[in-house]
């Protein structure tokens, strides 16, 4: 079983014709996966925080009277609840759709 593995790599490696397709497919599947998978922050208004955190009120039966907004710089980027849920608006680098 092992000497299998052996003589396998040993091939892969006395043939460089294998290894630089193997090379470009890796890298593009490590940039396929930063660009679809990688997020950044989204600023939100004040009106929009507010009903983000009503609806989360309603649809989790949440009896917090508050809420804190969570700051990147000067932007809002999310809120704090006092049940302790945490909303952070989050989008993708790379947007395919509308």
């Amino acid at each position: 079983m092992l000497e299998a593995l052996f003589s396998t790599l040993q091939s892969f490696f006395l043939h460089p014709e294998f290894l630089v397709p193997t090379v470009w497919v890796a890298f593009g599947c490590v940039l396929a996966w930063f660009l679809l998978s990688a997020k950044r922050h989204h600023a939100i208004d004040k009106k929009d925080l507010k009903m983000l955190w009503k609806t989360h009120k309603q649809f989790n039966n949440c009896s917090a009277k508050t809420f804190e907004p969570i700051m990147r710089g000067k932007t809002i980027v999310g809120y704090t609840c006092e049940c302790g849920y945490q909303h952070l608006q989050e989008r993708p680098l790379v947007n395919f759709g509308a």
